[in-house]
């Protein structure tokens, strides 16, 4: 729900006392300005001074502040995995669109890679939950992760800060230029720069009989990564806005990536006969240490970087909105992006004292988006707005999968191409109605169009004729309406009623890692969702106490999922649809400033989230998953062994029944204009499930994060000291596993799938990409301004 900024008497800090006791956040949700407490929206705002009070460099800090949003990291080119009350992308696919949209300033990103480049000198953060049909891109099923970046101001602003973080040894540099350069025209460019060795160790003794080696650099993942932004405000009339940006990133990770371990081994860490090689080289728990052998390069086909595993990250993002006053009541708003990104990297596809394959792969993106917006603003009860939509796009995964020969691979066991060409148009509109001062009821509709082709070249001999292949289902179409409608009354300034029915919808595309044989299908389909939710927005004792509260129930059906399965010696991972999915809950928040106490706040949130398939029949098993397990559908005939299990009632992917946050903020005067400020934020999470498998052993236990700060601000926060605190506790977790042999090295066999028996190598292991642990930073800020 809104959570609103603190509100403080004035003369406490110039930083924290605007907007004053009454002033309310303004948001921009239904793209247009208005108050956070009547925009009938289940929405978190976080505003540019509680963002850099906890040093909210990435999404992971920013989930502590949002209760139902959980950040998963994947591997490879699919970057972060968002899921919003349990729904959210788990496919191990880079070509997928995140049921969670990104948009950074207006523009719409879907690719999990793109949320390094907005969080950058950011002005506010608005999250939105549940379906976001009308006012973003092309639709956003489960919600939408606005960035909106600082805009220059009507007076000159330069702001230096240094910093360093104690743990995994990162430095990081930061510098922020602002101002006008006229009366029309204002300018702003923001910089970061972050190098670190990384915050877990590499402890593995590998097996260099078998083609492998002891990394050369032992912290994971050492990385540099450079940002900046520029901004052009120019305003020369009343009628004619034009806003500019335009941001860039480099980023470099020169060592073992990700944080991916095995964290639940059922049949302990020792050898499966009749190979008996412990592949397993750590404890096989969440803590600081991995255990990933790197490829000896006489074991490979000629690999890059030496054989050193690396990623290298570009990506740039421009975006023109020009609005125009068409008259006194009526604006007209283009908003014209164009995001380009290519990642390069060499993966380690495989964490044991054995590396059996190696991933040297490219991923590429690029798109251009068109958005017209007419929007009214009557004084009379009726008030619209009119919007069209287009995209044009491009994703291309060359996928170059080499084998370890010495440990008896092939030496190349994938090489392909994968291009999907996207192409998609839409027209939304809504009309607002205010049958009365307090009531107002606004329905609306988005209709898309959208089409993928996907096209594939082979070059690896095991998997056919070399070249361009011949596929099965090249092309994929949607075309679809997402209705929706708000019922708004507000009987007073502080009090705000509301009640929706939304629905959504995302497209379908294709598997675009793997291989597709003339007669394999890669695409899936469409993820479609409709419910709605109803709440309250107040505002009491006379604006010291926000509270907010709402509950909702949406059916999503045909959910896009992910899941790993192993053909010959390679894992592949596949995206199918889900038959459906119940989603409901209650979310709440409240803050209380009190006037009694001058610069003392009190924020508060909680989610209860019940999210659980309505049907998954067919739903894939482990690869070890017995019978008796659950491993009872889709019988095959002639082994009499099944390969799917009934996931009807299971719980999602990311799911957590209760997630909460508790914080305390206090800032008080220390003579010569000084002040200090100190605060606390405790984040809370029940116990979730981190594999579509839902297998015992693949779920995170319930946990909670503590984060404080303590600062020592100058006169007019003209310069800053700060101690920063993030999960002092040291509390390790994860938000995504993937379920393979690793007791066997994954690729060595040994299991049975829907048998009785599991087989000699037993059951599958979880093997987890484990976040970042505690933070500690010092940091130091200087700031001029006129």
């Amino acid at each position: 729900m809104a959570q609103a900024e603190n509100e403080y008497p004035q003369g406490v800090s110039e930083r924290l006392s605007a907007p004053t006791a009454g002033e309310p956040i303004i948001v921009t949700a239904r793209k247009r300005n208005e108050s956070i407490l009547k925009v009938p929206v289940v929405l978190t705002a976080i505003s540019q001074a509680q963002l850099e009070q906890y040093s909210t460099d990435d999404i992971y800090t920013v989930a502590h502040r949002v209760p139902g949003l959980l950040v998963g990291t994947s591997l490879a080119a699919n970057g972060l995995q968002i899921s919003m009350r349990g729904i959210g992308t788990t496919a191990n696919n880079a070509t997928i669109d995140n049921s969670i949209s990104l948009n950074v300033d207006g523009l719409q990103l879907s690719q999990g890679l793109a949320y390094n480049l907005g969080m950058l000198d950011l002005g506010q953060i608005e999250v939105l939950k549940g379906p976001q049909a009308l006012f973003y891109g092309k639709n956003s099923p489960a919600g939408v992760i606005s960035l909106r970046s600082a805009d220059p101001g009507n007076s000159t602003e330069f702001k230096a800060r240094a910093g360093y973080e104690f743990e995994a040894n990162e430095a990081i540099g930061e510098l922020v230029a602002s101002g006008p350069v006229s009366d029309s025209l204002k300018l702003r460019f923001a910089a970061r720069y972050s190098a670190k060795d990384g915050y877990f160790r590499n402890v593995v003794q590998a097996n260099t009989a078998l083609g492998s080696i002891d990394p050369a650099d032992r912290r994971v993942n050492p990385t540099k990564d450079l940002m900046m932004r520029g901004t052009i405000l120019f305003e020369p009339t009343d009628g004619y806005r034009a806003r500019i940006k335009a941001s860039y990133q480099n980023q470099k990770i020169d060592g073992t990536w990700p944080a991916y371990q095995g964290i639940y081994c059922p049949e302990g860490t020792g050898g499966v006969p009749p190979l008996n090689i412990q592949f397993i080289g750590d404890g096989c728990k969440l803590d600081r240490k991995i255990a990933a052998a790197w490829p000896n390069p006489e074991a490979f086909a000629p690999l890059r970087n030496g054989g050193k595993p690396f990623s290298h990250l570009e990506q740039a993002l421009f975006s023109v909105e020009n609005t125009f006053r068409v008259a006194d009541d009526l604006e007209l708003t283009s908003l014209s992006g164009l995001y380009l990104m290519e990642q390069k990297y060499l993966f380690l596809a495989g964490f044991a004292t054995v590396l059996p394959l190696v991933a040297d792969n490219d991923f590429l993106s690029n798109q251009f988006t068109q958005e017209l917006r007419l929007t009214s603003s009557y004084a009379g009860p009726f008030n619209f707005m009119l919007g069209g939509y287009y995209q044009k796009a491009q994703q291309e995964t060359h996928v170059n999968l080499l084998g370890n020969t010495q440990a008896f691979f092939p030496a190349i066991a994938q090489d392909n191409d994968h291009v999907i060409d996207i192409e998609a148009a839409s027209l939304f509109g809504q009309l607002i109605w205010k049958i009365s001062p307090e009531l107002e009821f606004a329905p609306g509709v988005r209709w898309t169009d959208e089409t993928r082709i996907h096209k594939q070249w082979n070059y690896a001999a095991s998997n056919g004729p070399i070249g361009r292949s011949v596929l099965l289902d090249p092309r994929v179409s949607s075309s679809n309406f997402s209705p929706e409608a708000t019922l708004t009354y507000t009987p007073s300034d502080d009090l705000t009623l509301f009640a929706a029915f939304k629905t959504g919808f995302k497209s379908g595309s294709f598997n675009g890692t793997i291989f597709a044989a003339p007669t394999t299908a890669a695409s899936f389909g469409d993820e479609k969702v409709i419910g709605g939710e109803a709440g309250v927005k107040s505002r009491l004792l006379d604006g010291q106490i926000n509270f907010n509260a709402a509950a909702y129930y949406y059916r999503y059906k045909d959910l896009q999922v992910g899941a790993g399965e192993i053909r010959g010696q390679v894992i592949i991972n596949r995206t199918l649809n889900a038959a459906s999915a119940n989603v409901y809950g209650l979310d709440m928040d409240m803050s209380f400033a009190p006037y009694a106490v001058p610069g003392l706040s009190v924020q508060a949130a909680l989610n209860y989230n019940h999210a659980r398939y309505g049907s998954f029949p067919n739903a894939p098993c482990g690869n070890g998953q017995t019978a008796p397990e659950g491993c009872d559908q889709l019988q095959n005939p002639v082994t009499g062994n099944f390969s799917a299990q009934d996931l009807a009632g299971e719980p999602l992917v990311r799911a957590p029944s209760w997630m909460g946050n508790f914080g305390i903020d206090y800032e008080m005067p220390v003579g010569n204009g000084m002040a200090v400020g100190v605060g606390g934020l405790v984040s809370y999470s029940s116990k979730y499930s981190l594999n579509l498998t839902n297998l015992p052993g693949f779920f995170q236990p319930a946990y909670a994060k503590v984060n404080a700060n303590l600062a020592l601000r100058g006169a007019e926060d003209a310069w800053e000291v700060a101690l920063i605190g993030n999960n002092l506790t040291d509390k390790l977790t994860s938000a995504n596993c993937f379920n393979s042999n690793l007791q066997n090295g994954s690729f060595y066999g040994g299991q049975i799938q829907g048998g009785p028996l599991p087989g000699p190598a037993g059951g599958d292991e979880a093997n987890c990409v484990t976040e970042r642990g505690r933070e500690v930073w010092v940091r130091f800020t200087v700031k001029l301004g006129s």
